[in-house]
C-alpha cells in the first residue's frame, strides 16, 4: 500500500509541476505580450512612427498589446501625414486558459488524494475532492489574470495598414475647394 501511496503522490507533484508550465496564460504562451503591425503605404519609403518605435514603409512596428489607445503616424515629404488609431480588442486566444479546468481538477485530485492521513477509501475521496475543485478554479484563474495583467490577453485591429498617401498639392486644392464651398 505504501508503494502506491509513494506513486501517487509522485504522479501528483509531477502533474502538478507540468500544469505550472501553463500558469502563464494561454495568450502569453501562444502570441505574447506584443504584435507585428505590417505598414504598407502608395508610395512606399514613408516612415511610420508609434512611441519610441519608427519604420521606413513598408514595414513592421511591434507594439504592446496592453497599451489601450494605439496610434501610428505615417509621414513623407511632400506628402500629407495620415495618423491611424488601433483599436484593442480582446484575443479569443484568452479562453484558452479554460483548458485548465480538467487539467487542475485531476492535477489538484491527484496531489490532495496522496497527501490524505486517513487510510480509508472515503478520507481520500474528500481530500481529492477539494484538491479538485482548488485545482480547477486556480489553473485557469491564474492564466487569465496573468493574460490580462500584461496584455497579452488582447490583440490590436488592423493586424496590417495599408495607406494611400495624397500629395500635398492635391490637398491644399481639396481644402481650397472646401473653403469656397463654405462662402
Amino acid at each position: 500500500m505504501k508503494v502506491l501511496d509513494r506513486r501517487l503522490r509522485l504522479f501528483g507533484v509531477l502533474l502538478l509541476l507540468g500544469l505550472s508550465s501553463l500558469a502563464g496564460g494561454c495568450a502569453s504562451i501562444v502570441h505574447g505580450t506584443r504584435q507585428k503591425v505590417e505598414i504598407f503605404t502608395d508610395p512606399p519609403g514613408a516612415t511610420a512612427t508609434s512611441g519610441n518605435q519608427q519604420v521606413t514603409t513598408p514595414g513592421v512596428l511591434k507594439l504592446s498589446r496592453k497599451v489601450k489607445n494605439t496610434q501610428i503616424r505615417i509621414e513623407k515629404e511632400r506628402f500629407a501625414a495620415k495618423t491611424i488609431l488601433l483599436e484593442r480588442r480582446t484575443s479569443g486566444l484568452v479562453w484558452l486558459n479554460f483548458v485548465g479546468i480538467p487539467a487542475g481538477v485531476i492535477g489538484g485530485a491527484s496531489a490532495d488524494a496522496s497527501t490524505s492521513n486517513d487510510n480509508g477509501w472515503f478520507g481520500r475521496l474528500e481530500q481529492a475532492t477539494k484538491g479538485a475543485w482548488v485545482g480547477g478554479a486556480a489553473l485557469p484563474a491564474i492564466g487569465f489574470l496573468t493574460d490580462f495583467r500584461n496584455g497579452a490577453a488582447y490583440r490590436l485591429d488592423p493586424a496590417k495598414i495599408v495607406v494611400r498617401l495624397e500629395p500635398m498639392n492635391d490637398v491644399k486644392a481639396t481644402e481650397n475647394r472646401e473653403a469656397q464651398d463654405v462662402r
